[in-house]
């Protein structure tokens, strides 16, 4: 490897250095148990709060049927006032008076079971509703307690992080383009870290890829002791060797 690639190549693999630094740092703050447990507690929070809203339309919902089933009592009773208090002449009126009666006991029975039933379903909605304002509560203050923590995290490593982000820019504008440019294309692929050195044997001069461990051919051996590096056929990385 000439001397101007090799120091190419280093310069390269400083900036890397420094990024996986960072990456590290960025990863102990997205795995920070307390930031899961703050999505956790929010998808709670937002359950509660959806389990509350369907709670209050169900609510709604009954009391509509109960203002309905009220109304229709009160206008069978006015009607049962008015058959109680009709006079019958004939053996046909007084059965066909004991017939709208029976009818309208049935009607009554069917109304208070009725009744009953949305009751039932009241106590339901609202033993479910004062369920989910405590889940909620609960969930709203686990949450805060998480920010908190996860704030405290954020902020303790606040300094290291900006610190890197300043010498990785400072760095960058000194390094080669092309190379560059492929770095942040492994990148994008998921491929890092993207120069890797080259593992084996230097002396049979026999080499693997130092990132997913292929032997490589001999094309590859032959490119690393004439060029000091090769680019891995099998995960595209850059293998570099150094003297």
């Amino acid at each position: 490897m000439d001397a101007k690639m090799k120091q190419s190549f280093k310069m390269l693999l400083d900036y890397q250095k420094k990024d996986i630094e960072l990456r590290k740092l960025n990863s102990l703050i997205e795995r920070d148990e307390a930031l899961a447990s703050m999505n956790r507690y929010k998808r709670a929070f937002n359950d509660a709060k959806l389990a509350i809203a369907e709670c209050e339309q169900q609510a709604a919902i009954l009391l509509d049927a109960f203002a309905e089933l009220q109304k229709y009592i009160e206008d069978n009773e006015s009607l049962l006032a008015e058959l109680e208090g009709a006079e019958c002449e004939t053996e046909a009126e007084i059965e066909a008076r004991v017939k709208r009666l029976e009818s309208l006991k049935s009607k009554f029975q069917n109304a208070d079971k009725k009744m009953h039933d949305i009751e039932e379903k009241a106590k339901a909605v609202c033993a479910r509703r004062a369920d989910s304002l405590k889940t909620g509560k609960a969930a709203q203050q686990k949450h805060a307690e998480a920010r908190e923590k996860h704030a405290k995290l954020v902020g303790s490593k606040e300094g290291e992080i900006n610190k890197l982000k300043a010498e990785l820019d400072k760095m960058r504008v000194e390094l080669d383009s092309k190379l560059y440019a492929e770095y942040c294309k492994l990148v994008e692929e998921n491929k890092f870290p993207p120069i890797v050195p080259a593992a084996g044997d230097a002396k049979k001069n026999v080499f693997n890829c130092g990132g997913c461990g292929l032997s490589l051919p001999e094309k590859g051996n032959g490119s690393l002791r004439d060029q000091g590096w090769f680019r891995c056929e099998n995960c595209h990385r850059i293998i570099v060797l150094f003297d």
